[in-house]
């Protein structure tokens, strides 16, 4: 008999090409709990038929014909992790091309999707939309469907809680930040940044988590002058790799949109 997907991949993957990628609600019933909720920018959508299809078609609307691309999936079997990108034409910005980064960290019951927490790099689709100029999309993963799950390593996980502990997100260059995979100027936002694990498992040497961090805010972000030293905080969302020497790669999305609203505030 030939292997199948594993059945949370296939969530996953229905997930991204029947509900995003086809902008059909009727497949959220069939693959979502009805209490399925999703964190995203410090936001939570609670319920998948009271905010989260409402609140996901409005963008699905804004962004007609959008697609989701995804380049990392990974899963212990009762997590998945994904790093995707999303890219299409906005309509509210006269079909104005982005593509941007996220990651989402997914939980099931055994049949359907229960919750989501996600990141998306909507400072960079911001840029995009401003100057018309679209980044690139990372490569796709050549088989992301064909991911199985994998034990986790407690030690690939005790390392990159130590990482995390230091608050140096970027990991000195190692690690990505938001666009800066695609040459963008990703500089830490926070100084002495205090960081806090919500969620956090491994699948093999790949870790996933998400986390909050609060810190002084240093400046860097559109019309925020003056705002330096501000007490701040923001959410962030990694996938990262674990090699051999205890070496770490990977990518990280930080809400650098709520951010900014908070400081700006």
């Amino acid at each position: 008999m030939a292997p199948q997907i594993h059945p949370l991949v296939e969530l996953i993957r229905r997930f991204s090409v029947d509900w995003l990628g086809r902008a059909d609600p009727a497949v959220c019933a069939e693959i979502m709990d009805p209490g399925y909720e999703i964190l995203i920018g410090g936001h939570t959508l609670a319920g998948r038929d009271d905010e989260y299809v409402p609140g996901t078609m409005a963008q699905l609307n804004r962004f007609p014909g959008l697609l989701l691309t995804a380049h990392t999936v990974v899963t212990d079997g009762e997590r998945i992790a994904v790093r995707f990108s999303e890219h299409g034409p906005s309509a509210a910005d006269d079909m104005a091309p982005a593509a941007w980064t996220g990651i989402g960290i997914f939980a099931w019951d055994g049949e359907k999707l229960t919750r989501n927490a996600t990141e998306e790099d909507y400072h960079s689709r911001r840029r995009q939309l401003a100057t018309r100029t679209p980044d690139p999309v990372d490569h796709p993963a050549v088989a992301p469907w064909a991911a199985t799950p994998q034990e986790a390593d407690p030690d690939a996980e005790k390392l990159v809680r130590e990482w995390l502990d230091s608050g140096d997100l970027g990991r000195s260059g190692t690690v990505r930040l938001d666009d800066g995979w695609c040459g963008q100027d990703t500089p830490a936002l926070l100084g002495d940044p205090r960081t806090e694990v919500r969620e956090l498992f491994s699948a093999g040497r790949s870790v996933a988590f998400a986390l909050d961090q609060s810190g002084r805010y240093l400046g860097g972000l559109p019309d925020t002058d003056g705002r330096e030293g501000t007490t701040a905080a923001h959410s962030a969302i990694g996938l990262v790799h674990v090699g051999d020497g205890g070496s770490i790669t990977g990518h990280v999305v930080r809400d650098r949109v709520g951010l900014r609203r908070a400081v700006r505030a």
